[in-house]
């Protein structure tokens, strides 16, 4: 087993533990990845007086040795108000002798937000992401913990591909645990987790998957949303039944969506870390 074959099978088997510590040999990337999610003010108002809340740890580190000769990132989530207002993904790789530093992000919150930082390329979110009802779902349970059940075996239900530049599907792997868990938030959601798909190739999301419980007119449901954080064609489906996609085209950019809610930010070259991943012994 080569080098690479090693490295992808360690990231394979970490991948079943969202919260895995990094590895040693990658602690010096994660904390400059770090160091990038905490330049951004994500403005959940058009005054710009009240700020989403960074995690200042990562929900999850990944690496896919199969692109861009190897790239290690690590996923962060902003909150308002205990839920979710986005999710961003902070990631390198080699190039020209130094490190590529890109920035990958996805809104969350209902209404749009307004991001912000002092340098470098703007994300411009021109609106928000709306949960919809999950069909079938039963009634959301009256305990936190009942509800996380719930939320893994809703989770179960969906699956998800991808569908690369060179027309090659690849089956999308759910993570057994969610991203990230919101039982306390106030006003009219109950409970929720950011749940994700990860590519085969490695372990980095390409799909984002929120469901939560909400309340109606009717009484509590669960609802969910799909979610793109990749540059490939993405195809999400419940229950045998495809709900969601994202297919590249001139609105569907590589760099964003439509309504600019995804983001992606080929951002600023940086030296390489005294130690990377391909360092380790």
């Amino acid at each position: 087993m080569n080098a690479a074959s090693c490295l992808l099978l360690a990231a394979l088997l970490a991948a079943d533990d969202p919260t895995a510590p990094p590895a040693k040999a990658a602690e010096p990337l994660h904390t400059i990845h770090t160091a990038e999610a905490a330049k951004w003010r994500l403005y959940v108002d058009a005054t710009r007086t009240t700020t989403a809340e960074l995690h200042s740890k990562p929900v999850y580190v990944w690496t896919n040795p199969t692109r861009s000769d190897g790239q290690d990132g690590a996923v962060f989530v902003w909150t308002h108000r205990g839920r979710p207002a986005a999710i961003g993904s902070i990631f390198s790789h080699p190039e020209m002798g130094r490190r590529m530093i890109c920035q990958e992000f996805h809104a969350l919150a209902v209404e749009r937000l307004f991001p912000e930082r002092d340098e470098g390329e703007p994300w411009e979110a021109q609106a928000g992401v709306t949960p919809v009802p999950l069909p079938g779902a039963p009634q959301p349970a009256t305990s936190p913990a009942r509800r996380r059940l719930q939320m893994r075996d809703l989770s179960r239900q969906f699956t998800a591909h991808s569908i690369d530049f060179q027309k090659e599907r690849w089956e999308l792997r759910l993570l057994p645990q969610p991203l990230f868990r919101y039982d306390e938030p106030p006003g009219d959601v109950l409970d929720g987790a950011l749940f994700a798909f990860v590519t085969s190739a490695g372990t980095d999301p390409e799909v984002v998957l929120l469901i939560e419980a909400r309340e109606t007119g009717d009484g509590s449901a669960w609802h969910y949303r799909a979610v793109r954080f990749s540059d490939s064609d993405l195809f999400v489906a419940y229950a045998g039944k495809e709900v969601w996609s994202s297919v590249r085209d001139d609105r569907n950019q590589l760099h964003f969506n439509p309504d600019h809610t995804y983001r992606l930010i080929r951002d600023k070259y940086i030296d390489e870390p005294l130690e990377t991943p391909s360092a380790a012994p």
